[in-house]
């Protein structure tokens, strides 16, 4: 007859088992080909591990980015894609996400998209963020 403590030996290897089979699964990092492209302000600014993915820090600072001029004090990405309201702050949460939506998009130029939020062309940011929604099935957000 088998003995408890040998069933409850055996569970205890299989669990480990189980657990150290398992953590390259949770510990795999996300590659680009995982992320969809037209993703919305929101989207970027809940996921920020995946900026590390497309090699962009978002502690970066906004101006230098997009060859711009806009802030000062400067602000980071992080902080000009969690901005509210309209104007400046929509063109830098706007802008912060189409530049991250052109890496991932292989239709995109990314520098194109820089000299968009340079030359402080809201709508077309809105265009490109609307149209790879589109293309994706993600919905578009309106502005927070």
């Amino acid at each position: 007859m088998i003995s408890l403590r040998i069933i409850l030996f055996s569970l205890i290897v299989i669990g480990i088992a189980i657990v150290l089979v398992s953590i390259p699964l949770v510990l795999q990092e996300p590659s680009i080909e995982d992320i969809d492209f037209g993703c919305t302000p929101e989207f970027w600014r809940e996921n920020l591990e995946l900026w590390k993915v497309l090699d962009v820090n978002y502690d970066d600072d906004f101006d230098e980015t997009f060859g711009s001029d806009y802030f000062e004090p400067d602000i980071t990405l992080e902080q000009a894609i969690n901005l509210e309201g309209p104007g400046l702050n929509h063109l830098a949460r706007s802008g912060v996400a189409a530049y991250l939506d052109s890496i991932v998009n292989p239709y995109a130029d990314v520098e194109i998209l820089r000299e968009t939020v340079h030359d402080n062309s809201i709508h077309a940011l809105d265009t490109f963020i609307s149209l790879c929604s589109e293309n994706t099935g993600v919905e578009k957000n309106s502005n927070p």
